[in-house]
């Protein structure tokens, strides 16, 4: 298509028989790609006239994996989208619903299917990338992809498009673990579709020294500071997240401890130099 249409923010509302029809294939598609998905992730048995895939398959996905936060980004060099909206796309929002309060995409793909002649302007380009950027998240969970064991350096390099030459997805690009072995999450975590993680060596390394960093005396002097400062950005209204918490910590041991051979920055050059890394499938694991 755009090779015979100039694709851009005013562009979206061009259809045609084809982009109808091309629009149905593409919903199709994440119909039997939803429903496979739904029973390979404990969906309930239902008789085949009851397993709708948005209201039942879709539905169960999203409480799983939060489907419907998940951004889809068009990267098309033949794609020439201005507006931010029209570049940044959360495709799976509302498609779980019917009627009107559904995804405009899987409206279209009721009226187009059932009643072309009428609705044909809604089989449009706009409508045909946003349920394109449906199935290309689905896919994505279908192919099940994990990117294992890669250096600090690697990891930076994976391409978010994997394999596409129209969309490309977020991966969440995170800053360790805790003491505890807990994942620490960014605020866009529910939008990425992959997200980092340690391999396991290195995750056990890396929460091995924390235990070490934070054992003893060294705990105690950091958490009374740390809490005067918690109480000073509560104080002023300011938020408080694990990830301010994690790097403060990192912060005022380096004041304390500037000389001493257990210090966090000797350490991490010490043990940490040769991390792996993985990159999996975001499914709210973390």
């Amino acid at each position: 298509m755009s090779e015979t249409i100039y694709i851009d923010d005013d562009q979206q509302s061009v259809y045609s028989m084809k982009i109808a029809d091309l629009l149905i294939r593409t919903v199709v598609e994440i119909e039997a790609l939803s429903k496979e998905l739904y029973y390979e992730n404990l969906g309930k048995k239902l008789p085949e006239n009851e397993l709708y895939y948005d209201t039942i398959c879709i539905n169960h996905l999203n409480k799983l994996w939060k489907l419907d936060n998940k951004i889809v980004y068009v990267v098309s060099p033949n794609i020439y989208f201005d507006i931010q909206e029209n570049k940044e796309l959360k495709p799976l929002h509302k498609a779980m619903k019917r009627g009107s309060s559904s995804s405009d995409w899987n409206k279209a793909y009721q009226a187009v299917k059932h009643n072309r002649t009428k609705e044909l302007h809604k089989g449009n380009i706009k409508n045909f990338l946003h349920g394109l950027a449906a199935l290309f998240i689905l896919n994505l969970y279908y192919k099940n992809t994990t990117i294992e064991n890669i250096t600090e350096e690697d990891r930076f390099s994976v391409d978010g498009s994997f394999g596409s030459d129209l969309f490309s997805v977020k991966i969440h690009r995170f800053d360790g673990f805790c003491v505890d072995g807990s994942f620490v999450k960014l605020s866009d975590y529910d939008e990425c579709v992959f997200t980092e993680t340690y391999e396991a060596q290195s995750k056990e390394k890396l929460i091995n020294a924390l235990l070490v960093i934070t054992s003893g005396n060294i705990t105690q002097s950091i958490n009374k500071i740390l809490e005067k400062q918690i109480k000073e950005k509560t104080t002023k209204g300011e938020p408080v997240t694990q990830e301010w918490i994690e790097k403060t910590k990192v912060a005022i041991h380096k004041e304390l401890f500037p000389t001493k051979t257990y210090d966090l920055e000797k350490l991490f050059d010490e043990k940490f130099n040769n991390l792996r890394y993985n990159i999996v499938l975001n499914k709210q694991q973390y």
